[in-house]
């Protein structure tokens, strides 16, 4: 019995850790199967809180008797079955029907450790083996859309399993457990976003963190410039192409675009792009655009206030069409866009121009030279626009905006303005555009309080005037009869003249001569203003070249109060500085011999005394570096002697002796002018040519005064052209031979006038610098041939002297110092070759001695 109770008693053993087992794996499904339970709750929709545990029967400990061994030794054949039975699958929890199927559970790194158990140590150690990573499972959720991460990109919707950790005690995880429980009973149910996806977010956004910009090299950034520059002219280049193809709807909403923007307004936005380049780029392309596209005529918008009844009254009672409609869309977007360009111009220059210099530019900072760079485009735009769409709308807005760009002190602002109106000047047929540009230019004038540059005033030299003040004022009665009797024609219903009068398309006659009329009285508003109110002003050389040149033009009251402006500013010297005080003197003598003047029967005396006391000044070198002044003193002289009689021939004289005296201090080209002049004087007063005959042959008159400034007293037939003889030896060829043709009474060719020489033997003229004529080459001296044939003849004696070893003798620099100072101040290879020159000596001496 007591062996039978030994035997029952080993074999419980077995059982019990069977029991022991068993409790183990329902601790482990009991957690898996919790945490089933959990994910279902996060994944699904709301559900009630989980029931509470069923109850499991607790396992007693049962002890084994030596009866109960017994009887199953006898009674082994009933008792097989036991030893079939397996102890894992009896562990398994007992599920009620009413409690669903639990979900499989995936196969655990412990139920392998369960069979690593089982299998033998050599089985297990033959097993080939895993990398880590391999181990790790990934979970594809097919059913769930792809997650758009913090940092804007888009991943599928995968979950990487994650290991398990190394098994912890019962207690632990049962804690762990209850926690985690908690949490999820906490969240809310009604969560938009998964838990797998929050987890996905979260960990992306902190496994991912936003890396700083690296620095790009200097390198890389012009790289990326260039190229960003090359696809926006490519971008522009195709905005310009549509909208020339189709005008009418490159106005219109483009819906492609993501901002609704029409192609015209596209290109707007690239001119406020970052770059300069691009800005300019697209204000030159918008320019080009404009000038393709705007009419050259002005269009007339219909008021939006007009009710439709007068609408109707105006198309004769028809509705519009849905052309003509169309067609005034277009062109009020046209007006409208264009406007905004032309306002985005002139801010441009406004602000880019604001408070800076051209001397600042060298010292200007690389956004304000930018700024100047973008304001010279601007104007260029404004001037193009101006000198080709002067008859279109807004050309006074043009015209406001450039007047005072031609004031600036920018060269490149100030030529663009000035030349945009002298075009304006040359075409415009009608001078209505004209007009509006003096007009501005003289409010102009007065607000700045004369103080303006001279190129805005030299400007109004380009107008074709060619209406007096009395024709212009015919004009202007003839004008107004005209309007008179237009609109009778009109109030009568008789379209038919007026449709004529427009289908001639030629311009009116007399509305031209009014508007020149108003044009000269302009320009001698302005030139009076300045010349009355500012004689410091830098622009009244430039106005006393105007009043020159239109003086012809005026009336006589106008005239009359010329004059004696012009005397009382002459009179006091020092006042005017000596181009302007040349062109005074010009300007009256002008009036003078215009048509009024020839009424007025004045004296010239004063003029020609002015001029003669000037001319003195000249000789000075008063004029400077000024080369409009000589011009200008050619112009006077021609204007006093060769235009008009001179009846007192002394005065001639005088100017003929002055001039000659000028020409000693004036370069070769300005010295062929004077001479040309002199002959011309010579031919038409015959009495000059004592000037050319000795003065001892003469009866003496008194004594030459060439220090007096009125040449009435200057006594001059007392002495001669002694100045001729000088010039005829002068360095220059030309000026030497004209000077003793002048003194021979030589006749003078056509192509040999002042100004034509002038122009003709000017270094200076074309910036090529050289003399003119071209210096000869000198002719070759008879004795080189001699030498040439007396070297021929030694040929063959140089060429045996060339054939013989020439010995070449260097003294000794040292030869006069002593032997130890040579060896201590002599370089090396001064050595070494005294050295040899001894051995060379020794070897002659040993052969002589043998």
């Amino acid at each position: 019995m007591a062996a039978a109770g030994k035997g029952k008693k080993r074999k419980a053993a077995p059982s019990a850790a069977g029991g022991s087992k068993s409790k183990q794996s329902k601790t482990q499904n009991g957690r898996r199967g919790a945490a089933a339970g959990a994910k279902g709750k996060k994944g699904g929709a709301k559900k009630p809180q989980q029931a509470a545990r069923r109850p499991q029967p607790e396992e007693e400990d049962v002890e084994i008797d030596d009866e109960d061994v017994a009887f199953y030794e006898g009674n082994a054949e009933f008792t097989s079955f036991l030893a079939n039975m397996d102890a894992k699958a009896l562990s398994k929890p007992v599920r009620a029907k009413g409690d669903k199927k639990p979900t499989p559970k995936p196969k655990s790194e412990p139920q392998e450790d369960e069979k690593d158990e089982d299998m033998p140590l050599e089985k297990l150690e033959a097993r080939p083996r895993k990398a880590a990573w391999a181990t790790d499972k990934q979970e594809v959720l097919k059913d769930k859309l792809p997650v758009k991460f913090m940092d804007g990109s888009v991943r599928t919707n995968k979950l990487l399993a994650e290991k398990e950790e190394a098994p912890k005690p019962a207690e632990e995880e049962e804690e762990e457990e209850e926690e985690e429980e908690e949490e999820e009973e906490e969240e809310e149910m009604d969560s938009d976003l998964s838990d797998m996806e929050f987890e996905e977010i979260t960990d992306a956004s902190a496994a991912a963190p936003v890396e700083a910009p690296k620095e790009l090299s200097a390198v890389d950034l012009k790289r990326q410039r260039a190229l960003r520059l090359a696809t926006k002219k490519v971008e522009i280049a195709q905005i310009c192409e549509s909208i020339l193809e189709n005008p009418e709807e490159s106005f219109k909403k483009n819906k492609e675009h993501p901002q609704q923007l029409s192609k015209i307004q596209q290109l707007q936005a690239l001119c406020r792009d970052v770059d300069a380049t691009v800005q300019q780029l697209s204000l030159l392309s918008l320019l080009s655009v404009f000038l393709d596209i705007l009419p050259d005529y002005r269009i007339r918008l219909q008021n939006n206030d007009i009710s439709a009844e007068e609408k109707g009254k105006q198309n004769h009672g028809r509705p519009m069409k849905k052309k003509v409609q169309q067609m005034q869309d277009y062109e009020a977007s046209l007006l409208s866009n264009y406007q905004k360009f032309l306002k985005y111009c002139a801010e441009l220059v406004t602000t880019g121009l604001k408070g800076k210099r051209p001397e600042q530019l060298a010292t200007m900072s690389a956004r304000e030279r930018r700024d100047v760079v973008l304001a010279e485009t601007g104007v260029r735009c404004l001037a193009q626009l101006l000198e080709k769409k002067y008859a279109f709308n807004f050309h006074l807005n043009l015209v406001m905006a450039l007047v005072p760009m031609a004031d600036s002190l920018f060269p490149k602002v100030r030529e663009q303005a000035c030349e945009s109106f002298e075009s304006v000047f040359k075409s415009d047929k009608t001078c209505a555009c004209s007009y509006e540009i003096v007009q501005q230019i003289s409010n102009y004038v007065k607000q700045k309080q004369h103080r303006v540059q001279p190129f805005i005033i030299r400007t109004l030299l380009v107008m074709p005037l060619e209406v007096t003040m009395e024709q212009g004022e015919a004009a202007r009665k003839k004008a107004k009869s005209d309007r008179k009797k237009r609109r009778r024609q009109q109030a009568e219903g008789d379209t038919i003249a007026a449709g004529l009068k427009e289908a001639e398309a030629v311009v009116d006659r007399a509305e031209r001569e009014k508007t020149q009329a108003d044009i000269l009285h302009e320009l001698v508003l302005i030139y009076f203003r300045i010349l009355k109110q500012a004689t410091y002003s830098q622009a009244l050389p430039a106005v006393l070249e105007g009043l020159a040149k239109f003086s012809f033009l005026i009336n006589l009251d106008i005239m009359i109060d010329l004059l004696k402006v012009l005397k009382v500013v002459l009179r006091e010297e020092g006042v005017l500085p000596l181009p302007a005080a040349l062109q005074a003197v010009l300007t009256g003598l002008r009036a003078l011999q215009g048509p009024g003047g020839q009424e007025l029967m004045v004296d010239e005396k004063e003029f020609v005394d002015i001029l003669y006391r000037l001319l003195h000044r000249f000789a000075d070198g008063e004029a400077g570096s000024d080369s409009s002044c000589f011009p200008t003193l050619l112009q006077c002289v021609e204007a006093v002697f060769l235009r008009r009689k001179e009846i007192v021939v002394e005065r001639v004289a005088s100017f003929v002796k002055r001039l000659l005296l000028v020409a000693q201090h004036l370069p070769p080209h300005q010295a062929l002018a004077i001479l040309s002049l002199l002959r011309a004087l010579f031919h038409r007063y015959s009495k000059l040519q004592q000037l050319l005959e000795s003065d001892v042959d003469r009866v003496a008159s008194g004594e030459y005064r060439a220090d007096i400034d009125d040449p009435d007293f200057a006594n001059p037939f007392s002495s001669a052209c002694w100045e001729l003889a000088l010039l005829t030896h002068h360095a220059h060829p030309k000026l030497a031979s004209y000077a003793l043709g002048t003194a021979q009474m030589a006749p003078t060719l056509p192509n040999e006038h002042a100004r034509a020489l002038m122009d003709a033997f000017d270094p200076y003229a074309g910036a090529t610098f050289a003399f003119k004529p071209k210096v000869p080459v000198p002719p070759s001296n008879p004795l080189h041939k001699k030498l040439a044939s007396e070297s021929n003849k030694n040929d063959s004696r140089k060429k045996s002297r060339q054939r013989r070893a020439r010995q070449f003798f260097v003294r000794d620099p040292l030869a006069s110092l002593d032997e130890q100072y040579r060896k201590q101040n002599a370089s090396p290879f001064f050595q070494k070759c005294l050295e040899l020159d001894v051995q060379h000596i020794d070897d002659k001496l040993l052969v002589f001695k043998k």
